[in-house]
Order: structure tokens, then C-alpha cells, then sequence
């Protein structure tokens, strides 16, 4: 690092608390339970394609009161050009804005920045990258210049001097009224072109280099000169020349009309590469006194062909690969938090429209429940295999078949379980530190979710540090170890439990499933759930409205 940027950014760090309270924060995204704000004036170019900035998430007070924090501070940096950050120090303050802790991260592996994330949209509002139309106008520049540089009538015009028809040396100055210039082709969309340039590569390479797009004249001049210019947003054109045309070249290569063909839905890239995809020859304008003789077709290079029509629908893919890291999976369409957070998810899909409309919905506050004689659920678990994913919003993971849960004499087998932080669903009013749901499935397709909640102690738990020591390297990957996890060892050894009616908990949001959520929670470590918080600071979907439902709970 630049000796002169690690003293600035040493100097952002021993910051004095007071001081960095008194910055301007401005709101970058908010939902019922924090806000999440950026510290604007503290953005800072560190090395080349980096920056620094202070960032925070304030918490509601309820959510405080759970957490011990009100505050939560972070210093990151991130790599503008990878699509990654670290984070350099964290401060924790409570709601008068005293120190809690403070702690400096010592792990400093660049994470991804996952999209539709927090992490996504903090790394927008610091980096700042190119939008969608930014790239389409950059793509649209370079189809232009490309079309006028492989134009067969001549050569894109310059800002130095007046455009030269091509064919003006073809014909001797004697005779040159006799030859009337021939229209130039028309250019349409499935027209054969010689030049293999990809606008969408081309924009990508502009925009990394953080250059605006070459002059028009120093494009074409270079193009005709068979010289590519050092600075220039267009690549090396081959270096065939295409020969001078003459009016039997011209006519020969001049596209057929939509009255006596009609144009084709799709470019086709052969029309470049096969010889006899050409027109055949016709006859020579009586016009001329001068003809010159037919030259063969120019030798065209094996490559795709992209028209102008295709390249303004890539231009967005172009944006895509320039701003999306590689191995980022694209995500399952829905997150919790964002544009498409819990609030829209009944507006992104039509079959969602139950997340936001239904009555019996996932999570709820556990409370004022008919305190009864529950019999007890009987569990079929036991030590398993399993598979590990990182699906972008959670760890999901899939275990072995043959385990399972009786519930009032249906049996449901297990099909996978999911972690979450906090616990989803309240109990009077409290959240708990994590939660584990393992969902379920009858015979016939009833839906069965098992919670159980996880609070921070003093021992680690075994599953659990397990599952850490075989997270998967990747967002959108999986792992399958050998190593085993024994979910009857997992449970609580106190069969109290809540039972309701809910939903699934996440899209589609289907209702009618069987809620159990155990009374008593599982012991976790705090260095445990700080791995979790790493990969998922938070998510969990708002406490639903009971809109009366029956629960029940045993006593």
C-alpha cells in the first residue's frame, strides 16, 4: 500500500470516537428494525481501486435491548475493481452513544459482495461503478464507430479532415463522369460484416481501464491505416484489408430487399464465414464506360458476427460482467432486506402474493398461548451425513433420509434444515440469539417445521462448530464432507414446545404448516454465532400479525 494512504488510513482509524459521532450520516437503507447509514465524508481512495469508509447500523429499540448495542460501527474497505471488502474495525455503542467495545479485525480476507445485499448496496454508494445506461451509451459509441470504420462505401469521417470515398482512386480522373458513385448499402441488422468486434468485451475493457470512449477520428484513421491507436476503446482490426470496392463488388455484396426476401429473425454469423452464403454475382451498371475486373470477396475472419440490433440487448450483460463478481451466483430472486426484502416479496412473483396477503403467515410473537397438556413430540434422529450449501440468503443442509418427527400421529420425514440470526419467531416479545428450523414433509405433503432456538453460553456446540469447520468457500456452493452430525444429540432434552399453525417462513410463503418451536434452547458459543454474523448479519423476515390464531403451548 502507498506509504502516504496507510498513513491516512491510520489516521481514520485512531479517529476519536466523539469526532466520528459528530459526522454526517446519510441513509442508505432502512427497514422496521435499523437503519443502515454511510458516513460520506470519510470515503477515501486508499490503493488503486480501493476506498475506506465508515458505515453503521442503527437498531430499533427493541432490537438493542436484545442485542446489548444500539449502534454498531465498521470501518471497511473495499476493492472497487474485484467487488470485494474487508472489514478493518468495528466500535459498539450503546443508545446514549457510549463506548461498549471496541474490537480491530484481525481476519482480512476479502469477502465477495454478495448481490441484493447490504454489503451490495454500501459498496454502490462508496465506489460508485457505472450504471446500465452509462455502459448502453458506451456500447452504442463503439457500434457506431465500428459500423463507420467497416462500412464498404468508406471510411468514418474524422474530425481533421472531410471523409474520402473509398473507390476514389478506382476509377482515372478521365472517365470519372462517366461513373456515377454508387449508393452506399444499406446496413441492416442481419447484414454480413467483416469486422469481429464484440461490443459488449469492448465496453467492459473501456470502462475498467476508467477511460472515456476514443475520438472518432483517431478510431478511423487507425483503422484505415491498419495501425490501432495505444488508447483506443476499439480493438486491432484483423489484418486482412478488405480490397477497394468497385461497382460489382458493391452490387454483388449489397443486401437483398425485405420485398423479395424477408429478413430473418436472427443474425447469422455463417453469412461471414462460408463463402457461398453470398449473393451471386449480377450484371454491371451499363453506365460505366471504365469497369474494372471483379475482384474475389474479402477474406473474412472466423468469429461471431455481432449486429447493432444484438449489441444494444447486451448491453446490460456487458454491465453484468463488469460489476458482478466471478462465482457470484445469481440469487433465488428474493432476500431479506433491499428492493426485494420481505416487503415485496408478495409484488415479485404472482404465486408470492400470499406472503403479503395471507392471514396465517411466519413468524410470529409467541404469546398469550392456551397453556395445555401437549403430548409430547416424538423425534427420530440420528447421526447423519450431510451436505452443506451457502444459498446466498442462508446455510442450508441437506442430511440423510430415515429421520423424522411424529406430531399428533402423523409422521414427517426430514428433508433439510436452515440457520438464522436472530430467532424469528419471538417468545413474549424476545428474540434469541439464533434459530434452527428443520422443515419436514408427510406422505401425502403436509408441511412440518421443527424451530429450535440457540442462545449463547459458555460451550460450544458440537453440530454446530461441525457445520463451521465445512462451510463451503462460496456463495452458491456446496460441500459435502465425511464428517457426521448427530441431530438427537442436538435437541433439547425438555420436550416443551409451542404448536400453531403458520407458513413457510420464506417465498413461496405457503400457510397451512405445523409449527413446533421448542420452549427451551440450545447452547451455542459467542465465538459460534460470530462466525454465523459474519456471513449473515441478519436474516429473518418481520414478526407477522397472529390475526387470532389458536396456539398452543404445553405446560
Amino acid at each position: 500500500m502507498n506509504p502516504s494512504r496507510l498513513a491516512l488510513l491510520a489516521v481514520l482509524i485512531a479517529v476519536p470516537l466523539q469526532d466520528a459521532l459528530a459526522a454526517d450520516w446519510q441513509l442508505v437503507l432502512s427497514d422496521r428494525n435499523r437503519r443502515v447509514e454511510i458516513d460520506r465524508a470519510s470515503i477515501l481512495a486508499s490503493d488503486a481501486g480501493t476506498k475506506v469508509s465508515w458505515g453503521r447500523v442503527v437498531l430499533t429499540n427493541q432490537e438493542a435491548a436484545a442485542a446489548g448495542y444500539a449502534t454498531i460501527k465498521a470501518l471497511n474497505r473495499y476493492d472497487c475493481q474485484n467487488r470485494t471488502f474487508i472489514t478493518i474495525k468495528r466500535v459498539y455503542l450503546d443508545s446514549s452513544e457510549h463506548l461498549v467495545r471496541e474490537e480491530s479485525v484481525s481476519d482480512q480476507t476479502p469477502l465477495r459482495v454478495t448481490a441484493n445485499s447490504v454489503d451490495e448496496r454500501m459498496w454502490r454508494e462508496v465506489c460508485n461503478p457505472p450504471t446500465a445506461a452509462d455502459l448502453q451509451k458506451v456500447a452504442s459509441e463503439v457500434q457506431k464507430l465500428a459500423a463507420a470504420v467497416q462500412a464498404p462505401g468508406g471510411a468514418a469521417p474524422t474530425q481533421d479532415k472531410p471523409a474520402v470515398p473509398a473507390a476514389k482512386n478506382a476509377v482515372p480522373p478521365a472517365v470519372k463522369p462517366a461513373m456515377p458513385s454508387p449508393p452506399a448499402p444499406k446496413v441492416t441488422a442481419d447484414a454480413a460484416r467483416p469486422a469481429p468486434i464484440d461490443a459488449r468485451d469492448t465496453a467492459v475493457r473501456s470502462i475498467r481501464a476508467a477511460e472515456p470512449p476514443a475520438a472518432p477520428s483517431k478510431s478511423a484513421e487507425a483503422a484505415v491505416g491498419g495501425e490501432a491507436p495505444k488508447a483506443s476503446i476499439i480493438p486491432p482490426l484483423p489484418s486482412i484489408k478488405p480490397p477497394k470496392p468497385d461497382p460489382e463488388t458493391l452490387e454483388r455484396e449489397r443486401p437483398k430487399s425485405a420485398a423479395t426476401e424477408p429478413a430473418p429473425k436472427a443474425a447469422r454469423p455463417e453469412l461471414a464465414t462460408t463463402p457461398s452464403a453470398v449473393s451471386p454475382p449480377v450484371a454491371a451498371t451499363p453506365t460505366s464506360s471504365v469497369r474494372q475486373p471483379p475482384k474475389p470477396p474479402a477474406v473474412r475472419p472466423k468469429a461471431p458476427v455481432r449486429t447493432a440490433r444484438q449489441a444494444t440487448v447486451l448491453a446490460p450483460d456487458a454491465l453484468e460482467a463488469l460489476l458482478a463478481h466471478r462465482g457470484t451466483p445469481v440469487g433465488p430472486g428474493w432476500s431479506y432486506e433491499g428492493e426485494t426484502g420481505p416487503d415485496a416479496w408478495g409484488r415479485l412473483r404472482p404465486d408470492w402474493r400470499v406472503c403479503s396477503e395471507g392471514r396465517r403467515q411466519s413468524p410470529i410473537d409467541l404469546r398469550d398461548g392456551l397453556a395445555v397438556d401437549l403430548a409430547p413430540v416424538k423425534f427420530q434422529y440420528r447421526s447423519t451425513g450431510f451436505r452443506i450449501r451457502d444459498t446466498g440468503n442462508t446455510l442450508q443442509v441437506d442430511v440423510g433420509e430415515g429421520m423424522g418427527m411424529e406430531v399428533r400421529g402423523v409422521r414427517y420425514e426430514l428433508e433439510h434444515f436452515t440457520l438464522h440470526r436472530p430467532s424469528q419467531e419471538r417468545v413474549g416479545g424476545m428474540a434469541y440469539d439464533m434459530t434452527m428450523y428443520l422443515e419436514h414433509r408427510s406422505a401425502d405433503g403436509q408441511v412440518a417445521i421443527l424451530s429450535v432456538l440457540l442462545t449463547t453460553g459458555e460451550a460450544p456446540n458440537p453440530l454446530l462448530q461441525t457445520l463451521w469447520n465445512n462451510l463451503p468457500l462460496d456463495r452458491g456452493r456446496e460441500f459435502v464432507p465425511d464428517a457426521m452430525i448427530d441431530l438427537a444429540a442436538f435437541l433439547p432434552t425438555d420436550p416443551a414446545h409451542f404448536l400453531y399453525i403458520g407458513s413457510l417462513p420464506a417465498p413461496p410463503c405457503t400457510e397451512d404448516v405445523v409449527w413446533v418451536v421448542m420452549k427451551t434452547p440450545v447452547i451455542m458459543s459467542a465465538d459460534q454465532l460470530a462466525v454465523f454474523a459474519r456471513l449473515y448479519p441478519r436474516n429473518i423476515r418481520p414478526i407477522q400479525p397472529t390475526n387470532g390464531r389458536l396456539i398452543l403451548e404445553s405446560r
